[in-house]
């Protein structure tokens, strides 16, 4: 059964890419629902990691499937906000503020299943997939007009 999640998460993300909301919202609901599953919904509450200082605050950076996955999740957030245009820096705090809320979630699944480890610091890297997330889609939407303009006139205008 789980291969055939895997596909319908790709295909879900793929569709939320391209600003189908159904889809987003779908993916939403089978990523959390993924937790009671995979335990048959037989739920082992553990607590959750609160504390940690800065030395686990800096290793978690190395979850790097972590921030690769909420790079992923911050563009298919934005493009649920494609109403909002690329110049507005503001147009990307809704797609900051919906993958933080993930994250919590994720932890918060991972706390009530006892499938994973439910810590506070998990968000670090979630924060940094949205850092890279932002920065990426923002280099993407620029670079059509940066390379425009170091082209010579005469081929932009055959363009």
């Amino acid at each position: 059964m789980f291969p055939l999640a895997a596909v319908a998460h790709v295909l879900l993300a793929v569709l939320s890419l391209r600003g189908v909301r159904w889809a987003y919202v779908l993916f939403i609901v089978l990523s959390l629902a993924y937790f009671p599953v995979s335990v048959g919904f037989r739920f082992d509450p553990h607590p959750c990691q609160i504390a940690f200082d800065a030395g686990l605050a800096l290793f978690s950076l190395t979850n790097y499937a972590h921030i690769a996955l909420f790079a992923l999740f911050f563009a298919m957030s934005r493009a649920q906000f494609s109403e909002l245009r690329w110049s507005d820096r503001s147009a990307l705090a809704p797609a900051a503020l919906a993958t933080l809320v993930m994250g919590a979630l994720v932890e918060l699944a991972e706390g009530v299943t006892g499938r994973g480890h439910c810590r506070l610091r998990d968000l670090i890297p979630d924060s940094a997939g949205i850092v890279l997330g932002a920065t990426v889609m923002i280099l993407w939407h620029r670079a059509p007009s940066r390379i425009a303009a170091l082209m010579p006139k005469r081929f932009v205008q055959k363009l």
